[in-house]
């Protein structure tokens, strides 16, 4: 490798002169040099800056020095030095514009960044898709690529300069090893390929001025904790107002008894009646003229009929609520295993839905023999578990007052609960609950749509699509004894041909909830109601609009957002009163401010409600108000004094001038193009977000920071159900930018957590990051992000993860890895006996009913007084490195949790050593 040549060295060539005579072409500022590793430029609307030192740092650094050819000499430039010549060719004799000098500045940039993360390995055919998603998704700093949070506009990035066109410079001077063989065809296949992975949308498309937003699991997560706690909180009521509402219109007004024909009088009486106002002369009059005793006896048959739909909804929602099942799990007596959540919700499916091939009776033998040879036999005979289910769910669905007087009563503490205002929406009657009942069902397709990672056109299927047959395989039906398939267009690949995919069980009991509240029938979308005619062709547009409808509601009314808003009004107060005291203490207590995750979350709560008010202009659904018509507005001057406030301040000088102008046709390229640049990096979800979300979620399900409505849902999941979703190129690439996001995320959460009293991490991977913090002596926030980021890009190539925890493979480690067979790790392999002790091992507290799970037959072996010591030995070993890990995740602090299982385990071992002379 040559050394690169000095500034000096340089000055006295040919190749020099050229870039010089070029560089003073440029208005340049402060008697800036050529040699000079920061330039600031002039141009008509600012100055620039370019500092060409990035090009000297160990993330940009692919080569020492690069090999030149210019007028038949050769020469050896620095990367800095390459960066310039690369920057002056490109931008000579062009008009001198801040974006185009920036934008290449930092194109140039991702080359040499990208480069060098491949290992020197330069941009052709076989990494091209690879390399325009970096583009897409990542920045270049001094510290490596770190995560965008939406895609940067096509003319920021890609108009300025290309790959071509860097190539074209590169070959002028023969210059080797950073761009390869490339063709404009091949270029634009690699950049829509791209395009359709990470934005959901062509290169066309893209180009037109379409933006999408990162929204990530970060925040991802608690989106869809927020949008389950209303669905579940909401979904009985709303479920039978739209069922009593239905028969009202179609049989109720209809009775001879009361025969009311008028529209009006049909909606008026049952908005009425939901409210819980009392039939008087007022609620006639709202009713146009109708006498009161038909009042009175509206409101009696409505009560009647909405008690009955309410207590069934009622039944088939809380019934799955993860306290019912764990008050079942209590009440059965079973243990504490990873599979006695998914029993239980197995045999509350039978009871509710019905036998699917396979009876309640059938599911509790198979279950009490897995547990019978594990030597844990269930305590309770089959009726006795029979009896306890149906006593339990009894119990989640109380009925319903009787007396009129109560059952108006409970109308207006249920409307009050409901997530919009009455006393807001001035139109009041049957138009604010279809409003409300809009948002939960939209929240439940929303969540719907996180448990499948699916694109927005393949939700459109009737509950009658999904087979459920029982489960033949031996491993696992015990405890998942049914499989659900869906049966359903793919349009995007498959057309209109029929696909079948599988769902989880919960899936299919959210899309049954769904059904139910949708009115759905056999030949009906099952996860959202039919508006207009026509709409059961594709669900794209009502799934579009439903993933947002929530976000509002989010930001302002979040449980965690709420009690850590509480928290900090109390914190401001100067007196308190003792109820006051005990309320700070209960929350301090609960949520320890000074842990690295609630800074997170306090931080995330203020940026999300900052970007507020441009998020919910963006997502508003009337037309009236909607983006288009105020951008509108407001490029006429006549936008009200809030919406010129929140364009003023987040649109370009460039873009304000244009549109006050009337130079610009607000077209729908143009409204797209400003909307993006009026977002900049605010998060809100889309449908694709939830599929990046989706893949974050696979390969953290098994850790602490997932959130309460994955981890449900995901951690009886094995890698056999996932793999099916990844048989398809854009979900491979999904996946992979989301392996990418994963590693820099928890690579930064547990480094930044070092500080914490409360961390709960163990395993070789938590020594070596303790180790790297410990030796670059990293003091600062910003310098424990700069060594986070450095260790995700450089040190880790890959992520697996597994119920006792995460494989974080770092490089030059595959020989020392456990799983290591012939120096190639074989994670396929991966088990509590070789992971636990692994220097690659990353176990966090979600992993601690993995580990109590899957060394079950271990612990049972070391306990086993006629085993003999040679077969008893391995075990042992496994149950010394569970102990370890769980003594670390424990740390100095006592916790029932783990202090009880650290007594067992120990105690096993006693045993184990006490019996070690009864070897056969």
């Amino acid at each position: 490798m040559t050394t690169a040549p000095s500034p000096q060295m340089l000055e006295q060539t040919s190749l020099f002169e050229m870039m010089a005579n070029q560089f003073d072409q440029l208005l340049i500022v402060d008697s800036v040099k050529l040699t000079d590793m920061i330039w600031r430029i002039n141009t008509p609307t600012h100055i620039v800056s370019l500092d060409f030192s990035l090009f000297a740092g160990d993330n940009l650094h692919f080569s020492d020095s690069v090999a030149v050819n210019y007028n038949k000499q050769s020469f050896t430039l620095s990367l800095p030095d390459l960066a310039k010549l690369l920057w002056l060719n490109h931008v000579k004799a062009k008009s001198p514009r801040a974006s185009l000098y920036q934008n290449s500045f930092e194109f140039i940039a991702l080359v040499t960044a990208y480069v060098s993360s491949q290992g020197h390995r330069m941009i052709d055919g076989s990494n091209l898709s690879d390399f325009y998603e970096v583009c897409l998704t990542q920045n270049v700093t001094p510290e490596g690529f770190i995560k965008r949070l939406s895609a940067p506009a096509y003319g920021y990035r890609f108009e300025p300069i290309t790959l071509l066109s860097i190539k074209k410079i590169l070959r002028r001077f023969s210059i080797e090893g950073i761009v390869g063989q490339m063709t404009q065809k091949t270029c634009n296949e690699a950049f829509n390929n791209a395009c359709l992975s990470m934005l959901n949308m062509t290169l066309n498309e893209y180009k037109a001025g379409g933006s999408f937003n990162f929204l990530g699991l970060d925040i991802g997560k608690h989106y869809l904790d927020h949008c389950y706690n209303l669905f579940e909180a909401h979904a009985p009521f709303i479920t039978a107002l739209r069922q009593t509402f239905n028969w009202w219109q179609q049989k109720g007004c209809l009775l001879p008894e009361l025969k009311i024909k008028s529209r009006n009088n049909v909606t008026s009486v049952m908005a009425c009646v939901m409210s819980g106002y009392a039939p008087n002369k007022k609620m006639g009059e709202r009713c146009k003229g109708l006498s009161l005793d038909k009042c009175i006896l509206a409101e009696s048959l409505i009560h009647r009929v909405f008690r009955d739909y309410y207590m069934q909804a009622l039944r088939k929602v809380a019934a799955f609520d993860i306290s019912t099942i764990n008050r079942a799990v209590n009440v059965l007596k079973l243990p504490e295993r990873y599979d006695t959540e998914e029993f239980v919700r197995s045999l509350f499916f039978v009871e509710l839905f019905g036998e699917h091939g396979k009876s309640k009776k059938a599911i509790i033998k198979e279950y009490q023999a897995v547990m019978s040879r594990e030597n844990t036999p269930c305590p309770l005979s089959c009726d006795e578990i029979q009896t306890l289910v149906e006593v339990t769910l009894d119990e989640v669905a109380p009925s319903l007052p009787k007396a009129a007087k109560d059952m108006r009563q409970f109308f207006q503490t249920s409307v009050e609960d409901l997530p919009l205002s009455l006393d807001e929406h001035s139109q009041g009657g049957m138009a604010y609950f279809k409003k409300v009942c809009a948002l939960i069902e939209d929240s439940g397709l929303t969540c719907f749509v996180g448990l499948t990672g699916w694109r927005a056109s393949e939700y459109g299927f009737p509950l009658a699509s999904i087979d459920i047959t029982p489960n033949p395989d031996p491993l696992d039906n015990f405890y998942t004894p049914f499989r659900f398939h869906v049966r359903w267009k793919v349009p995007k690949t498959s057309g209109s041909t029929l696909l079948e995919r599988e769902i989880t069980l919960s899936s299919y009991i959210l899309a049954s909830q769904l059904a139910t509240m949708n009115n759905a029938d056999d030949n009906k979308p099952a996860l959202y109601m039919i508006v207009t005619k026509g709409q059961t062709e594709s669900s794209e547009k009502p799934v579009k609009l439903a993933i947002p409808a929530a976000w509002a509601s989010f930001i302002q009314h979040y449980c965690l957002f709420v009690d850590i808003e509480r928290w900090e009004a109390l914190q401001s107060r100067d007196k308190l009163s003792s109820e006051d005291v005990a309320e700070l203490e209960r929350l301090t207590t609960l949520y320890n401010f000074d842990s690295t995750n609630t800074k997170a979350l306090i931080k995330m709560k203020h940026e999300l409600r900052q970007a507020c008010p441009r998020t919910s202009l963006c997502l508003e659904k009337n037309p009236t108000k909607s983006f288009g018509s105020q951008l509108a507005l407001y490029a006429e001057g006549k936008a009200p004094p809030n919406i010129n406030e929140l364009f003023d301040n987040n649109l370009s000088s460039n873009t304000k001038e244009e549109l006050k102008n009337g130079d610009v046709i607000l077209d729908m390229a143009a409204v797209r193009f400003v909307r993006g640049e009026f977002l900049a990096d605010a998060a809100y979800p889309t449908p694709h977000a939830l599929r990046h979300i989706w893949a974050e979620a696979v390969l953290r399900r098994y850790r602490g920071d997932v959130g309460r409505f994955i981890r449900a849902n995901f951690k009886h999941i094995d890698e056999r159900f996932f793999m099916a979703y990844l048989r398809n190129k854009e979900m491979k690439a999904i996946h992979q930018v989301a392996s990418r996001q994963v590693i820099n995320s928890v690579v930064r959460q547990q480094i930044n957590s070092l500080q914490d009293d409360d961390r709960a991490y163990a395993g070789g991977f938590d020594r070596f990051l303790s180790k790297a913090v410990s030796i670059t002596k990293v003091y600062t926030h910003e310098e424990r992000m700069q060594l986070a980021d450095k260790i995700s890009q450089d040190r880790i190539t890959a992520i697996k993860s597994n119920p006792w925890g995460t494989c974080l493979l770092r490089q030059g480690t595959d020989e020392l890895a456990k799983c290591s067979v012939d120096g190639e790790p074989q994670r396929q392999n991966a088990s509590p006996s070789l992971c636990l002790g692994c220097l690659n091992a990353n176990v966090s507290e979600g992993n601690f009913n993995g580990i109590v799970v899957y060394i079950k037959q271990d612990v049972l072996a070391c306990r086993n007084p006629d085993l003999p010591w040679f077969i008893k030995e391995p075990h042992v070993r496994t149950v010394n490195l569970a102990l370890k890990r769980v003594k670390e995740l424990r740390g100095d602090k006592a916790n029932p949790k783990y202090d009880k299982f650290i007594q067992h385990l120990e105690a096993s071992l006693e045993l184990a050593e006490q019996n070690k002379g009864n070897a056969a």
